[in-house]
């Protein structure tokens, strides 16, 4: 018996348009102008995946862990030091214990 091949979860950061440094405010807003965009009425599956989004990034844990795990092994901190291209090599922890602490 064949399994169905299920196709791995968006990448929250993507679906809703934001940055990896994005505050809480700006994912807030963000969450907002997709549930305009995509209304659970008339694009329920967008909608499910807009709010999906939203409720992890919004999770300061669930967003760290993200970050620890489904970084692309290739640039492994490239999403949290500003994109392909940055100088920096290495941000060490910082980066997920000022989201852990909320800052």
């Amino acid at each position: 018996m064949n399994k169905p091949i299920e196709e791995p979860a968006p990448d929250p950061l993507v679906v809703l348009g934001v940055r990896a440094d994005a505050g809480d405010e700006e994912v807030r807003s963000a969450y907002l102008r997709k549930v305009k965009e995509f209304p659970p009425d008339r694009s329920p599956n967008e909608f499910e995946r807009v709010r999906d989004a939203y409720e992890m990034l919004r999770d300061r844990r669930r967003r760290v862990r993200h970050f620890l795990f489904s970084i692309d092994p290739e640039a492994p901190l490239e999403s949290l030091l500003g994109g392909a291209g940055s100088e920096a090599k290495f941000a060490g922890p910082e980066p997920w214990l000022a989201a852990l602490k909320g800052k």
